[in-house]
């Protein structure tokens, strides 16, 4: 047999160690192909985005409210008006019917200097919510302080004036029934107050 020389040992010892190498290779990438790679440990960014290949960003985790669900079929809850309690609403009628004697004591002081009430044609009118067209308006003169009814808003719910300058007719609209007096209203009062403001005390004076 003809021995190897040295340069040929080499090479043949060179390509055993390479092919022993490609054998191990093979083998790791066969059995990680075989498990799906299993072994190995996946970081949660990997298993958040479902891939091996590591998150350049980490996933915010941003908490998601609960949405509330209304059962169907079941009405929403109707929340009632609150009403004005009674001690209230006698001390606030209390201060409409002071108003209102304060306003007949001062048509009377007009009429002694003019004659003549503050006149509306027989026409209602608010007391004084539109300076320029409300004849009551003229009165500030002779009471002080103004009238003004305690809910506010006197455009909707002040004091009203009704004459013809020889009689006149003051309205204010109470809280409580008990201190309404419809009666003593004119016919006008409940045409245009009656249908919202119900409860009408009406005071007059003539001469």
């Amino acid at each position: 047999m003809q021995r190897l020389t040295r340069e040929q040992r080499l090479r043949v010892g060179a390509i055993a160690a390479i092919t022993v190498i490609a054998a191990v290779v093979i083998a790791i990438v066969v059995t990680d192909l075989v498990t799906g790679g299993a072994d190995e440990p996946k970081t949660e960014n990997q298993v958040a985005l479902g891939t091996g290949v590591p998150a350049t960003t980490p996933l915010p985790r941003t908490p998601v409210p609960a949405t509330p669900v209304t059962p169907t079929g079941v009405p929403s809850p109707t929340v009632a008006p609150t009403a004005v309690p009674s001690a209230v609403a006698e001390a606030l009628d209390k201060i409409r019917k002071d108003d209102l004697d304060r306003m007949a004591a001062a048509l009377e002081k007009y009429y002694d200097k003019k004659k003549t009430y503050p006149n509306t044609a027989d026409n209602l009118q608010t007391l004084c919510a539109y300076e320029e067209l409300d004849a009551f308006c003229k009165m500030k003169d002779y009471i002080d302080p103004f009238p003004a009814d305690p809910s506010g808003d006197p455009g909707k719910n002040g004091y009203w004036y009704i004459s013809d300058g020889k009689k006149y007719t003051i309205v204010a609209a109470m809280d409580l029934p008990a201190n309404a007096t419809p009666q003593d209203c004119p016919e006008i009062t409940a045409r245009h107050l009656g249908a919202d403001k119900p409860n009408l005390y009406c005071m007059s004076g003539s001469r």
